[in-house]
């Protein structure tokens, strides 16, 4: 039995690899995991755009810390597949942006192999290459190097990780833009840049150096520095 994943990119619709539109369109289930207890997911709004909506398994994984839950969820969800494909039907799961960087589709394809199941994955573009090219920013060029991690919760870290290399990204940013400022201004670097929903309608970019911060947090953001 095989399962696909697919990456869905950073929002925009139309940057879906062809791949990942053909095999949207030959599944009989698209499975995708939402967050939002009330329904709402921008990866369905996406697959809606190339698939019939009666084809959309919708499975609600919680934002949480709690370990033993989203284990349960991811167990219970990876049966639910199985069932499916048992019954001869052509099954696939979708996540934003690229189905390995700090993907839900990484937890539900390690339980899936421990049920027999090949996995195919299917890349999709990352928000950490949609940012930087939106920006117009080289995350690199010969003889450097860049570092991508999931925003810390102390300054102290954050200065540490954007010290180690010439352009840092940092991706889950959210409730933590309080630590990325105070970072940035003990760091002083040449630019900084935190983008929000890329490819969505209200997308938005801040320049961090003048100012642009957002208010508060939001979701579905990510930060470009160069030292």
């Amino acid at each position: 039995m095989t399962v696909y994943s697919i990456g869905l990119g950073p929002g925009d619709h139309e940057l879906l690899t062809i791949k990942a539109k053909r095999i949207l369109e030959e599944s009989d289930i698209v499975v995708v995991p939402q967050s939002d207890s009330k329904g709402r997911s921008v990866a369905k709004e996406i697959i809606l755009n190339y698939i019939n909506k009666s084809k959309i398994f919708m499975y609600y994984i919680p934002m949480t810390n709690d370990k033993e839950e989203l284990s349960r969820r991811y167990q219970e969800l990876a049966e639910i597949i199985r069932r499916h494909c048992s019954e001869g039907k052509k099954v696939c799961y979708v996540t934003m942006g690229d189905p390995t960087i700090y993907s839900t589709s990484n937890y539900l394809t390690e339980r899936l192999k421990k049920l027999n199941i090949q996995v195919k994955h299917i890349p999709g573009i990352s928000s950490v290459n949609a940012a930087s090219t939106l920006l117009g920013v080289p995350l690199c060029i010969k003889g450097e190097n860049f570092g991508v991690y999931e925003m810390p919760s102390s300054t102290e870290k954050a200065v540490e990780f954007i010290n180690r290399h010439p352009t840092t990204v940092f991706m889950k940013v959210d409730r933590r833009l309080p630590v990325l400022i105070e970072a940035i201004k003990k760091v002083s670097p040449r630019s900084a840049y935190l983008a929000k929903r890329l490819g969505l309608e209200d997308e938005e970019v801040y320049d961090l150096l003048n100012g642009g911060a957002p208010k508060e947090g939001v979701y579905l953001s990510i930060a470009v520095i160069k030292k």
